[in-house]
């Protein structure tokens, strides 16, 4: 019974529930990573949740080498949030505001997702295009105040062997927030298992009278 009981409530605890006070959902919004030859292409993140919102542009290189998201090992991307000599960032929380500099970030986005495994034998006149799930974790750093950030969603991976556009694009990530509602595979797990402590109770009182 104790058994069942504990994992009644584990399954429970899969389910999305309402997120505390110093957790805040990603909720929509969108982060793009590229990258090409010479002084191609740059970043841009705009993306948000209840009541907070995150810009950033930047400038080309900023980040770090995302050739390797192709690969088939996890690849792992973490992004300082701050206003730099050639970009710009905006965070807001509530009626809150930093922009922050290299020195006082406005916080940081961790983005992980599983490898693209792009074949060895890609014909290099073809650009390799495909989607992986991927979450999101990180801080906000809000005129004093600190807030966890989580999201999760698609990350569309695109990699050129030969430059793709006229702007010479070679390497975009392209990550999509989104929110799911509730597996139906959980909740029927969780809803057979309730039913099946509800039967255990009312036998034990049944055999109790």
């Amino acid at each position: 019974m104790k058994t069942t009981v504990a994992l009644f409530i584990a399954l429970v605890t899969l389910l999305p529930h309402s997120a505390n006070a110093t957790t805040l959902t990603i909720t929509s919004g969108s982060i793009v990573l590229n990258q090409g030859v010479e002084a191609c292409c740059g970043s841009l993140m705009t993306f948000g949740g209840d009541d907070f919102f995150v810009y950033q542009i930047r400038e080309p290189g900023f980040f770090g080498e995302i050739r390797s998201a192709f690969g088939v090992e996890p690849f792992v991307e973490s992004i300082l949030i701050y206003t730099g000599i050639f970009g710009i960032a905006d965070v807001q929380v509530g009626s809150q505001q930093c922009l922050g500099s290299i020195f006082l970030p406005c916080g940081d986005i961790t983005l992980t997702s599983p490898g693209f495994a792009m074949p060895a034998d890609w014909p290099i006149d073809t650009p390799f295009v495909a989607n992986m799930p991927f979450t999101a974790t990180g801080q906000l750093l809000v005129e004093g105040n600190q807030y966890d950030i989580v999201g999760h969603g698609t990350v569309t991976g695109t990699r050129c062997l030969t430059p793709c556009d006229p702007l010479s694009l070679r390497t975009r990530l392209s990550y999509s927030f989104s929110v799911d509602e509730p597996s139906s595979l959980v909740l029927m797990f969780v809803s057979t298992i309730a039913l099946g402590i509800a039967f255990v109770v009312r036998k034990r009182s049944v055999l109790n009278t």
